[in-house]
């Protein structure tokens, strides 16, 4: 995690740079340089999921544009490296923070189903939870919430799944049309083969682009 705590002190105006991945360490950080005391900006790369809509700070992002900031902060989506620096520093995680760093564990670990889970990282996760972290919202709005327009993609995509290679290759295609129709991302997109992967025998998914020649957008692949 380069995060220069000598810079961020001497800062008066920080500004945070992420991504969609990265948005709710990005949300830790935030409330870490508002109890300091300092202007700070969050900006952000592409655009965010409506479900991500709950966490704090969600409100505050902006595209990514010139700034005048004294000191940029550049975060990716490793939440156990940005915990493992709050602790290391002696930050004092609150509530606001301890519940970004749990929605980035959920998302980043696949809600706890990805085999990079160990346990460290479920002790991270009791501690979160111990600092009140609001895991509850958390689960709610990350699994259990979709927009329309994701469940729309869902179902275009799912309608076009081909099994190959004796059953372990799904392939998924999809159209500007498609995107378009449903008003979802190609980040949703990425989530839907997720899903595919978890159909019986697959043990790689295929998503292609059937309007430009077939090309191969994306591939997972079972981690086993």
């Amino acid at each position: 995690m380069n995060i220069d705590l000598k810079k961020v002190q001497k800062a008066s105006h920080l500004l945070i740079v992420t991504d969609s991945r990265g948005f709710f360490n990005a949300s830790a950080i935030y409330t870490y340089i508002l109890t300091l005391h300092k202007k700070v900006s969050l900006q952000i790369s592409g655009s965010l999921p409506k479900k991500y809509s709950f966490a704090p700070w969600f409100e505050k992002v902006r595209p990514l544009s010139i700034s005048n900031a004294e000191y940029t902060i550049e975060i990716g989506n490793n939440t156990q490296a940005l915990y493992d620096f709050f602790v290391k520093n002696e930050i004092k995680i609150n509530q606001k923070m301890a519940t970004s760093l749990y929605a980035g564990m959920v998302e980043e670990f696949q809600a706890f189903r990805s085999l990079k889970c160990n346990g460290i990282v479920f002790a991270i996760v009791c501690k979160l939870i111990e600092l009140k972290a609001e895991h509850k919202k958390c689960t709610r709005h990350l699994l259990y919430k979709q927009p329309l327009s994701f469940v729309r993609l869902k179902s275009l995509l799912l309608s076009t799944l081909i099994l190959k290679e004796e059953a372990t290759v799904a392939e998924l295609f999809l159209s500007d049309k498609k995107l378009k129709e449903s008003g979802a991302t190609l980040d949703d997109a990425y989530a839907v083969m997720d899903e595919a992967l978890a159909v019986v025998h697959v043990q790689e998914v295929r998503l292609i682009k059937s309007d430009e020649n077939n090309k191969i957008l994306k591939i997972i692949k079972e981690m086993f």
